[in-house]
């Protein structure tokens, strides 16, 4: 009879995607900042009656399923990519957004007879204009945009002049505050969410060794062949607190030719694994 063993500890989690192609490498996904980890094996049964018993006579196995859910303590995309589908783009050149940067508008310099604005990383400008808008503060209007500057700017419109970096505005805002959205160029990692993508089958490996009470290490692992992601993919922000995101996953039948589905095995080690 296998010994038992006190679990003290979360472990680790792997994953791993098969390509397509025969040929390809696997691709692995690992969540190592786990806060917890747990594994629902399920049998649904149905009763089975005969005559005026009140006691079934046997029961039906209707269906088996396990479950893994899984808490990561640190933000992570592959966590996105096993959820959607959509694969971990590393290092790419694209935009983040400023949000509700605010400065104060003066004279202008390149512009003389109307009030300018240089956002903070107006070098950094991603595109044309940046998708920039403009708010006044005290009023909280939006300016309109305008394609061109032409001969004058109305007061509820503004100009984004991209040779010179700044944003232009009628006279009459000349000391006013303004709050300035809009995009810049990032390098970054980027998952892409499409609409027409689907989780992935994956393999998955929880490995954890801990130490008992007389010293010696302990270990379980558990390894099922074939899963996929389920269910809602939360990312729970809040203020004062470490935003955690998990993921489910659900077992899949993998075919294969000795009717495995998966296994869990419990080892002993010298050390920690």
């Amino acid at each position: 009879m296998a010994k038992k063993m006190i679990i003290k500890g979360v472990g680790t989690f792997m994953a791993k995607r098969y390509p397509t192609d025969p040929m390809g490498a696997i691709e692995v996904i690992t969540l190592g900042t786990l806060q917890d980890l747990k594994i629902d094996l399920n049998v649904e049964l149905e009763d089975i009656f005969g005559g005026d018993g009140l006691f079934a006579i046997d029961v039906l196995v209707k269906s088996k399923s396990i479950e893994v859910s899984a808490t990561d303590a640190k933000f992570d995309l592959d966590a996105i990519q096993l959820m959607m589908g959509s694969t971990v783009q590393e290092q790419v050149k694209s935009y983040v957004w400023v949000l509700n940067e605010q400065s104060t508008t003066a004279a202008g310099v390149a512009n003389s007879g109307f009030a300018e604005s240089k956002p903070n990383y107006a070098s950094k400008i991603y595109g044309k204009d940046g998708g920039i808008t403009v708010r006044l503060k005290d009023s909280n209007t939006l300016l309109k945009q305008l394609s061109t500057k032409g001969t004058t700017v109305a007061p509820d419109q503004f100009f984004y002049d991209e040779a010179n970096g700044v944003v232009v505005m009628n006279a009459a805002h000349i000391g006013k505050e303004i709050v300035l959205n809009y995009k810049r160029d990032q390098i970054v990692d980027m998952v892409d969410l499409l609409v027409d993508e689907v989780p992935f089958p994956i393999s998955v490996i929880h490995h954890g060794t801990f130490q008992q009470k007389d010293g010696s290490f302990a270990g379980v692992e558990t390894e099922l062949f074939m899963c996929r992601a389920k269910g809602t993919f939360s990312i729970n922000a809040q203020r004062a607190a470490a935003s955690a995101s998990a993921i489910s996953l659900q077992i899949l039948d993998p075919e294969r030719a000795d009717g495995k589905i998966g296994s869990i095995k419990r080892f002993s080690a010298p050390s920690k694994i």
